[in-house]
């Protein structure tokens, strides 16, 4: 049987740094990074929003709404 060489780097299931298996302290994640690997997961669900968002706001009722919006303070 053959066996596969182990990577020398991981991603952090966190924030997606490639951190070196053979550390020996523990990663701690950047706030930043980990924010930004969050954003980057759920683009495609920002994508759909931004597309509904659009749609909606063609129509008569998003129409009225962003008028409203606008002039009903």
């Amino acid at each position: 049987m053959f066996a596969f060489p182990q990577p020398q780097y991981m991603p952090c299931p966190e924030c997606g740094a490639s951190v070196a298996c053979d550390e020996a302290e523990p990663h701690v994640c950047d706030a930043e990074r980990r924010l930004d690997y969050e954003v980057i997961q759920l683009r495609a669900e920002v994508d759909q929003f931004d597309r509904q968002l659009a749609d909606y706001l063609q129509t008569l009722r998003g129409q009225f709404e962003v008028w409203y919006a606008a002039n009903g303070r």
